[in-house]
């Protein structure tokens, strides 16, 4: 038996028909890549990045340099990357000046494909968006100095991916990966920083199966090891033609504690195992999370979509409705349109999420979903409600979005756990029932933000930019607070520039 599986593997790594890559990229450049999956039959587009066959030529935004982002060459690309900010504030009159710089390599073969950044990134963050959470570069990591709340940290980063056969790719690196197809995210998004991970992408008749082995880090004072590491399965199923249904599931566990060192816990590490009966059975108390989504695609040209994040429950809770603490979960409804009023280019996203106060913590910030003191998932993290609108239009090199977002969230006050912040232990919490979303000191913010950039450089997605932010709130108790920046300069981004939380 085990040689027949051996030999049938042996056939399948024979054919290598055509070689696959992964495309970054901010939403903007992704528009014309992500209209044509969308209208394609049996296409998956819940991971990114997302991985194509370089024969598809015509998919993404041109930009100047023609061949972009996918070209079938053997020959190493060496493309330097630089990223210039500055940020006047309008109130209050102060600058900020970020920048970063490197090199990237790529280099494509008919069944391998590699993409490194190395570099170097320095400046400062905003204090106004720390009023409960924990200073952080966004995106980035750890600040570097707490009074001057900079940062100065080398760049490392990006993937390698070898095609096994027609239907299995391996992947590594230090890098982002995405889960859903929002704009925001309730399984595992691209706002926290870089992170080891290890995938498998498996694509086969209707199904895409995805599993990720990923490794974080804490910056918790307590226990032996600042490590933790996760295990995440995502199952994409076309149903139809224009019904879509997905599951998804992850485990966080710490790298080590006062009882043993776990490190790579080999229970976790079954591609096809279900986390949550693993953990019974080794008797763990490690963090699960279960998800599922459901989407239609109409006419080629809308695309409906939710999520469901589901951290812990009891159903005779539900039921009782009394609001008890550890029901855990959270949704997301959404639209997408492309080409709205049949112009090519003008894209629109509106989209809703809501999570209950306490999702995603866990016992320690060891084991809550998070890294680098950033949520793996939505950046408001728990205790939220937020409607956001985006209308975007894209034009080869052109781009230019305003997108609007509504927020209401509860954070801490009175030094007492709401179950906003969940890098706060889910044992210290106000009580067990009557727990709502926004309670706690109620922040009610508007967040408008509109940008124009000019693309110079498609194989690193190199922008001239020019963006307002506008960011309003106020709490409970009438306390406001305005805050206008201005922001220009020059920037190589592969994942979207969260300035929206």
């Amino acid at each position: 038996m085990k040689k027949s599986i051996l030999y049938i593997l042996g056939l399948l790594t024979v054919f290598n028909v055509f070689s696959q890559q992964y495309v970054y990229g901010d939403i903007q450049s992704r528009y014309k890549l992500e209209k044509n999956i969308f209208q394609q039959d049996n296409k998956h587009t819940l991971s990114k990045p997302y991985l194509i066959d370089n024969n598809i030529t015509n998919n993404y935004q041109k930009g100047i340099w023609s061949y972009a982002a996918i070209k079938d060459s053997s020959k190493i690309i060496i493309l330097p990357f630089f990223s210039l900010q500055e940020s006047p504030k309008v109130f209050p009159s102060t600058r900020q000046l970020n920048y970063s710089t490197g090199f990237q390599f790529n280099f494509l073969r008919p069944n391998f494909f590699s993409q490194i950044r190395i570099g170097y990134q320095q400046g400062s963050v905003d204090d106004t968006r720390f009023s409960y959470k924990r200073p952080y570069a966004p995106s980035l990591g750890y600040i570097d100095d707490t009074n001057s709340l900079s940062f100065s940290k080398p760049i490392i980063q990006g993937v390698i991916s070898y095609k096994i056969n027609n239907y299995i790719t391996i992947s590594a690196g230090n890098e982002k990966n995405t889960f859903g197809d929002g704009y925001r995210s309730l399984w595992l998004s691209d706002f926290a920083p870089v992170y080891p991970f290890l995938k498998l992408e498996s694509t086969f008749w209707k199904v895409k199966y995805v599993n990720l082995w990923s490794l974080h880090d804490d910056q918790s004072p307590q226990g032996f090891s600042n490590l933790k590491w996760a295990s995440s399965h995502l199952l994409s199923y076309n149903v139809t033609k224009w019904m879509n249904l997905s599951l998804f599931e992850s485990v966080v566990w710490q790298d080590k504690d006062t009882l043993v060192n776990r490190g790579p816990d080999i229970n976790y590490f079954n591609p096809f195992v279900f986390f949550r009966p693993v953990e019974y059975g080794i008797g763990s108390a490690d963090n699960s999370l279960l998800g599922a989504g459901l989407k239609f695609t109409i006419d080629k040209q809308y695309l409906i979509y939710s999520s469901f994040i589901l951290d812990e429950f009891l159903f005779s809770e539900i039921k009782n409705r009394t609001g008890w603490w550890g029901n855990k979960y959270g949704i997301q409804f959404g639209i997408k349109t492309f080409d709205l009023f049949k112009l090519d280019g003008l894209y629109s996203i509106l989209e809703f999420n809501s999570v209950r106060p306490f999702t995603y913590s866990h016992l320690s910030s060891k084991q809550n979903y998070g890294h680098k003191n950033h949520s793996l998932a939505h950046p408001l993290e728990s205790n939220f409600e937020e409607f956001l609108v985006l209308i975007g239009y894209q034009k080869n090199n052109l781009d230019f979005s305003v997108q609007y977002h509504f927020q209401k969230y509860g954070i801490d006050s009175a030094n007492l756990n709401f179950g906003g912040n969940m890098f706060e232990s889910y044992v210290d919490r106000t009580g067990d029932y009557y727990q709502k979303i926004g309670q706690g000191n109620l922040i009610n913010q508007h967040l408008l933000i509109v940008q124009l950039s000019y693309m110079v450089s498609a194989l690193t997605n190199t922008k001239v930019f020019v963006r307002l932010n506008s960011l309003n709130s106020k709490d409970l108790n009438e306390l406001t607070k305005a805050n206008k920046v201005f922001n220009f300069g020059i920037s190589s981004r592969l994942w979207q520039d969260q300035q929206d939380y």
